[in-house]
């Protein structure tokens, strides 16, 4: 029988406070509030999609102004590093020696997280975790766009030879998230007093320049305090900043290789 994710048993971790995740009560909250994912948010139940560190990360790489999303894979890797913070933290998957490994039959409730689980579960084996930010990526991000469609926070108009048309339901959402994630880069709070959700919110958006604010000079002024940051944020973190590289070089490889 499938169970829901209980909270942290040691008390520890960003979600440790969380109610069970089957019987969400869904309450709209008002439109000007972007409620952080502290320790403190998690006593009630999530309210709105949009709470979920997947679409936070996904809403930061949105440009309402010129209705689109971040362009090329880079948000897919970003997305599916997110779902698995969340499965961390939510007690859904273990760290094994570097590895992914999924905890009992536990569901979350929330699809796109648990056609995650399903799918390390189908798999077996522990994995390491650059390789699942890695896999399935594509679909993932997918799944969770029709995720936020459904919950009517976004609109998306797919359009032939054209990137798709992103519209948003809160358009000034995206710049409140870059400016926290701004904030969370450059500020002087110790790394270890960030709240984890925080940190892999920044360290990710850094990590993938999801946004024109984290440009190079933000990224190369803070550079020691996002390695802290990707540290911070788990394995999973670490596990995209891996797979990115690893993507980045490849890439790097075969254009030299062609211009050779």
């Amino acid at each position: 029988m499938l169970r829901p994710c209980p909270a942290d048993p040691a008390g520890q971790g960003l979600f440790a406070a969380r109610t069970p995740c089957a019987g969400f009560v869904h309450r709209r909250k008002p439109a000007h509030r972007v409620r952080p994912l502290s320790a403190a948010c998690w006593d009630v139940a999530m309210e709105r999609v949009t709470d979920s560190l997947p679409a936070r990360i996904f809403l930061l790489a949105c440009n309402p102004d010129k209705e689109r999303r971040a362009w090329g894979d880079t948000l897919g890797y970003a997305v599916r590093a997110a779902v698995l913070v969340e499965l961390a933290e939510r007690g859904c998957l273990s760290d094994a020696d570097g590895k992914a490994r999924p905890v009992g039959d536990r569901r979350t409730g929330d699809p796109v997280l648990d056609a995650v689980l399903r799918g390390l579960a189908e798999h077996g084996r522990p994995r390491r975790w650059r390789t699942l930010v890695a896999r399935a990526r594509r679909q993932t991000l997918q799944s969770l766009e029709e995720q936020l469609v459904t919950a009517g926070e976004i609109r998306v108009e797919r359009r032939a030879l054209r990137r798709d048309r992103v519209v948003l339901r809160e358009p000034g959402l995206p710049g409140r998230l870059r400016a926290e994630a701004l904030e969370t880069l450059e500020s002087s709070t110790p790394v270890e007093q960030v709240p984890r959700a925080e940190a892999a919110l920044a360290a990710m958006a850094a990590l993938g320049r999801l946004a024109p604010e984290l440009n190079w000079q933000v990224r190369h002024r803070n550079r020691k305090r996002i390695k802290e940051l990707t540290k911070r944020g788990g394995p999973a973190v670490t596990g995209l900043k891996k797979a990115l590289d690893s993507r980045n070089a490849a890439a790097a490889s075969s254009a030299s290789s062609s211009a050779s």
